[in-house]
């Protein structure tokens, strides 16, 4: 179990019960969200698709609410970061952060030696999150999102045994 000092949550893997809150978040979240199908897709999805889950931990032990989730492929040595979200009531609480180390050591333990993501130039607070982690800009996709008018910054880490504790 992952956990904040005053928030405790679990990672698990997503399965397809667990659509319609993927879903919810998916359009609190984001201004030009995936579709049903295309995250469904990705659930149900070939082995190297991955879909964890961020659920609230209850008092009796039992997991509650989901408040977020990351979607990446592990593909030969790389990791890519595909999607992910955290649910504004508990953004900055260390989730998003949980949520990439979970998908970082996983690669490591598969051999993952990169990790890439793209990120909208404008979304400051993922920018933070993710140089903080240990990202780099290695690149730029011009008017790369579908609305066609924002830039997406492409990032990579480097991967080493540092970032590998136990998960």
């Amino acid at each position: 179990m992952a956990t904040h000092p005053h928030i405790p949550f679990i990672l698990e893997s997503a399965t397809t019960n667990d659509i319609d809150e993927i879903v919810s978040l998916e359009n609190r979240v984001y201004q030009f969200p995936w579709t049903r199908n295309v995250l469904l897709s990705e659930i149900n999805g070939k082995s190297f698709s991955h879909v964890y889950v961020a659920r609230l931990h209850t008092d009796n032990g039992t997991a509650g609410p989901l408040i977020g989730y990351n979607f990446f492929w592990l593909a030969a040595d790389e990791i890519h970061i595909l999607n992910i979200a955290v649910d504004p009531d508990y953004q900055g609480k260390g989730i998003g952060t949980s949520l990439m180390q979970f998908a970082v050591q996983l690669g490591l333990k598969r051999g993952a030696a990169k990790a890439f993501l793209e990120v909208r130039a404008s979304n400051i607070p993922a920018l933070r999150l993710y140089t903080k982690l240990g990202f780099t800009q290695i690149g730029l996709r011009k008017h790369y999102y579908s609305d066609n008018k924002e830039d997406a910054y492409v990032m990579q880490k480097l991967l080493t045994n540092i970032d590998l504790p136990d998960i």
